[in-house]
């Protein structure tokens, strides 16, 4: 059970599915507020700082850009076609890394975990991602163990959720782990997902 206020810091690019990050973006959020804020702070960012268009033409304005955050405690890494590209961005894949080293929680949503598989993370250990997407994974981390009926697998620090809507549950699962059972629940019934 954590005392401090900890850091949930959420990647966002163009193309992003918007579940992928809004679904962990409401349960932390809610968390946050069921706590009087005391627990969690959420932000999002993206590279530039500069705002992006999610799958389907969603417009959203981040809270910094990638300069601006040197730590988190909690890092979401959602999906969408705009992840194939964002795997491949050595800037990105850079901080990830760095804010991987110090954080609880590195956890991706859907097809996010291309960017765990670029950086090695999931070599050796099991995983799961969105079904159409397993085969792209295993192309770049051939050694990785593909869990295909898993809503979310937890290797410790590093955390899988199948697709889109698994966000919520493997947020949900890293509430419950960090802070108990309590806030969980609360959160959940809140957002009245059962």
């Amino acid at each position: 059970m954590s005392e401090k206020k900890l850091r949930v810091i959420i990647l966002l690019f163009d193309d992003v599915e918007v579940l992928d990050f809004a679904g962990p973006f409401e349960v932390f959020s809610v968390t946050a507020q069921l706590s009087d804020y005391r627990k969690l702070e959420v932000k999002t960012v993206t590279k530039s700082g500069q705002g992006i268009i999610a799958k389907n033409g969603l417009r959203v304005t981040p809270d910094c850009g990638l300069e601006e955050v040197q730590q988190a405690d909690i890092l979401v890494l959602p999906g969408g076609d705009g992840s194939k590209i964002i795997a491949k961005d050595e800037e990105v894949l850079d901080w990830v890394k760095k804010i991987t080293m110090n954080s609880q929680v590195t956890m991706s949503v859907c097809s996010g975990a291309r960017i765990l598989a670029r950086l090695g993370y999931l070599d050796g250990k099991p995983f799961t991602t969105h079904q159409s997407v397993f085969d792209d994974i295993l192309k770049i981390s051939p050694k990785a163990i593909a869990m295909k009926n898993k809503r979310f697998v937890d290797n410790g620090k590093v955390m899988t959720a199948a697709g889109v809507a698994a966000g919520i549950d493997l947020s949900l699962y890293v509430v419950e782990k960090i802070f108990g059972e309590e806030p969980k629940k609360q959160t959940a019934n809140y957002m009245e997902y059962k």
